[in-house]
């Protein structure tokens, strides 16, 4: 189904057991998943609403770009850049980059009561490059797929940094929500001052992790939404690409698989109330796990020599599924 909400073009797969609404006209921000048998929307919907473009003009730039403003939650794709501003090649680029903040061309390739199958596409404008990812939902399937590919269309070589940005909220996450990864190295980030954090910055290995007052914390049980934490971690040497989120009271969750070789880390950022001033104050509730070709950001990522780089012409693909499971 094609429609125009809130001014922006948007684009609704659906069939017996998923529901899934993605903003064309926006990043192509999934901003539904919902799991019919369950009824719930696994997605998180953060305190920012959908704004219609043009028509939210930030006071002043913010410090990191624009991301921050135009955030509702959901599932973004992010591109060339993850993590913090940084400069690459004369580029400025902010907060995740480019993608998250453009409108998208699409084309509906099939709508057939077997298959739904729509391939989006974006030319970024500060770095040459082409994003395609083709979206398809079979009849019957719990599963949601994205075939993407990215193009360098400079007659140089170019770095980037890709990844996915999914975050999961009520009604679906509480307490009785349990992380399932199978191996991984830990690393604690810093706080930024303004945030509480029941752990120990700094390595550990899945799911224990030092707590900041003694003892371990088992990283892979979600906090409550009155817990008060606030936290950043990093999730590298993965066994598998993938990793599942299951509410153990509503026996539902969701399954995200990804191409290790291309996203070597998990992001996992989670949030019950406990970061206070500019942007959640205190509002937030919250975990994300998000695959990403590397550490933040593509500057520092250039200098590490980690980042993802492509010839001129030369492209990479990968494919990442999304299922809703039961448990």
């Amino acid at each position: 189904m094609e429609c125009v909400w809130k001014g922006m073009k948007t684009v609704v797969l659906e069939n017996e057991l998923l529901r899934v609404e993605i903003l064309a006209d926006k990043g192509t921000d999934i901003v539904e998943f919902r799991y019919k048998p369950a009824d719930v929307d696994f997605m998180f919907r953060s305190r920012i609403p959908v704004y219609e473009f043009p028509k939210m003009i930030p006071s002043m730039p913010g410090k990191t770009g624009n991301f921050m403003d135009y955030f509702p939650g959901g599932w973004q794709e992010i591109f060339p850049n993850a993590g913090g501003p940084c400069e690459y090649k004369g580029a400025l680029l902010g907060l995740h980059g480019e993608v998250a903040l453009l409108p998208w061309e699409y084309r509906i390739l099939e709508d057939s009561p077997k298959r739904i199958a729509v391939r989006f596409s974006i030319v970024t404008c500060r770095l040459p490059f082409r994003v395609e990812k083709t979206v398809t939902l079979e009849a019957n399937s719990p599963a949601l797929v994205l075939e993407e590919t990215v193009t360098n269309l400079a007659g140089e070589p170019m770095e980037f940094m890709w990844g996915h940005h999914p975050a999961f909220g009520k009604p679906f996450l509480s307490g009785d929500c349990v992380i399932r990864i199978k191996k991984a190295s830990v690393m604690v980030a810093p706080g930024d001052g303004e945030s509480f954090s029941n752990l120990k910055q700094g390595a550990a290995t899945w799911p224990f992790v030092p707590g900041s007052a003694g003892g371990k914390v088992d990283i892979s049980k979600c906090p409550a939404e009155k817990d008060n934490v606030s936290e950043i971690m990093f999730l590298t040497d993965l066994a598998e690409g993938s990793y599942e989120i299951v509410n153990r009271k509503i026996k539902a969750g969701f399954r995200l698989e990804f191409p290790k070789s291309v996203f070597k880390t998990l992001w996992f950022w989670r949030v019950a109330g406990g970061s206070y001033h500019y942007p959640w104050f205190g509002m937030n509730y919250n975990v994300a796990l998000e695959p990403f070709s590397g550490l933040p950001n593509l500057a520092d990522s250039v200098q590490r020599g980690d980042a993802l780089k492509l010839a001129p012409g030369k492209h990479i693909c990968a494919t990442v599924t999304a299922t809703a499971v039961e448990s």
